[in-house]
């Protein structure tokens, strides 16, 4: 009981600097329109408010001509859709940090508006996406029908646990909750390791009993992909226009909507680039109309069976990653005992 008091407590005082952040911003949009938006670097996000999803990404610092261009990349997407998109563009916390605490602000954004003028989902992109076909909707992710009102998070798993390169979030009191908890992961436990920093907080937070009902974890592949194996060459390099050398569930085909370059950062524009060409060239071969592509059969076979293993799924991997940080723990003892003087 005594964490969840402090979990409340963290809640509020972050709750409260957010709401201020929020106010201010929009006392200052008439002097800085560009700062909730997508910038005008990209384009005015003000006339895409007709659908129900907004997107959210940040790039701050130095202007990054390849990030731009990913970003410049969701704007066919956001015309056809009519998605309102908005970009971070000053850093507000250490290391990527910003990340939960924009989603926060734009969470509490939305849900101080009437409720038939909010938006009902939010989906985060990391810069290091390439949106490879705009004729996808976001929509056909979000659950399907009145049996899934519960869930409020859609998110995937890579071979490390969660990834939070692009997810969704509804617009919803359950999201500022989530936000809020990854936010305070430090002051609430000082001794905990994120390896990842906030991703790491957010993979902790979504396998805890608080919020584990509210979440489901889709394949990969759908909206966060991988480029895998394409053509010679090892994954880490893959050219879209080489097909696939070796199929992984979370390796992106022709048709999917986005690839996501993780990982490798001193390589990361290499590795983007062709990617990148390859988007901006719109070749049908990777523009495919939604019912060419195989994502209305999985979604359908997905929520239709998979989905209710959701808890199961879960309860194993925790079980999982229990036994491989008991091991972990056992092998690091280990290692002092014998650095220890007069160890045998």
């Amino acid at each position: 009981m005594i964490w969840r008091a402090n979990l409340r407590i963290i809640s509020i005082l972050t709750t409260v600097l957010c709401i201020g952040t929020v106010v201010t911003d929009w006392i200052g949009i008439f002097h800085h329109k560009s700062q909730n938006g997508i910038s005008a670097k990209v384009g005015d996000n003000s006339v895409h408010r007709s659908s129900s999803i907004g997107k959210l990404s940040m790039l701050y610092g130095e202007t990054n001509a390849l990030y731009e261009r990913a970003l410049a990349a969701h704007l066919p997407h956001n015309q056809k859709f009519g998605y309102s998109m908005y970009v971070l563009r000053e850093k507000t916390l250490p290391g990527y940090w910003s990340k939960p605490a924009f989603f926060l602000e734009q969470l509490l954004a939305e849900l101080a508006l009437p409720e038939d003028k909010r938006l009902k989902w939010l989906v985060w992109f990391d810069g290091d996406t390439v949106l490879m076909n705009p004729k996808i909707p976001l929509e056909i992710f979000l659950p399907p029908n009145n049996t899934w009102d519960h869930i409020h998070a859609l998110v995937t798993n890579d071979h490390r646990g969660l990834n939070n390169g692009v997810f969704f979030l509804r617009v919803h009191e359950w999201s500022v909750w989530l936000m809020t908890a990854c936010l305070g992961t430090e002051i609430f436990d000082p001794t905990v390791e994120l390896e990842f920093g906030d991703q790491s907080a957010m993979g902790m937070w979504v396998k805890k009993d608080r919020f584990r009902d509210n979440i489901i974890h889709v394949p990969q592949r759908w909206f966060n992909a991988y480029a895998g194996n394409r053509g010679d060459t090892d994954g880490l390099f893959a050219d879209p226009l080489e097909p696939q050398s070796k199929v992984k569930l979370n390796s992106i085909k022709e048709g999917d909507l986005l690839v996501h370059h993780a990982g490798h950062k001193s390589l990361r524009a290499q590795r983007m680039n062709p990617w990148m060409d390859v988007a901006e060239q719109h070749l049908p071969q990777w523009e495919l109309d939604l019912n060419e592509t195989t994502y209305v059969q999985e979604i359908e076979e997905f929520w239709g069976n998979e989905a209710k293993n959701e808890r199961k799924r879960m309860d194993d991997l925790i079980k999982k990653e229990t036994q491989k940080e008991l091991e972990k723990a056992k092998a690091k003892a280990q290692k002092l005992l014998e650095a220890k003087p007069g160890t045998p």
